[in-house]
């Protein structure tokens, strides 16, 4: 991971949506819960790199379905970086 310069790490949680108890797939096995699904699709975004993005740094599994993503997060936005539309080019 590289390093965080002036970034400070910020968390944020989300429910997944929840799987009735009684059901089965169609091979009579459980269901894998939405939250563990979640948890493996965000790995790949974990290996996502660019300068001008903030990266995902981990994300954990608590109970009722519950995510927690820890992520970059930098005090100021875009647009004080952006050039006024009618200042000279």
């Amino acid at each position: 991971m590289r390093s965080l310069k002036d970034a400070q790490l910020g968390a944020f949680t989300f429910f997944a949506s929840a799987l009735p108890h009684d059901v089965c797939g169609s091979n009579g096995l459980p269901l894998t819960p939405n939250s563990i699904k979640i948890l493996g699709r965000f790995q790949i975004l974990k290996t996502i790199t660019h300068p001008r993005l903030c990266q995902y740094v981990d994300i954990s599994r608590g109970k009722h379905e519950r995510l927690i993503v820890v992520a970059e997060h930098y005090e100021n936005c875009l647009s004080i970086f952006q050039k006024p539309e009618n200042a000279p080019r």
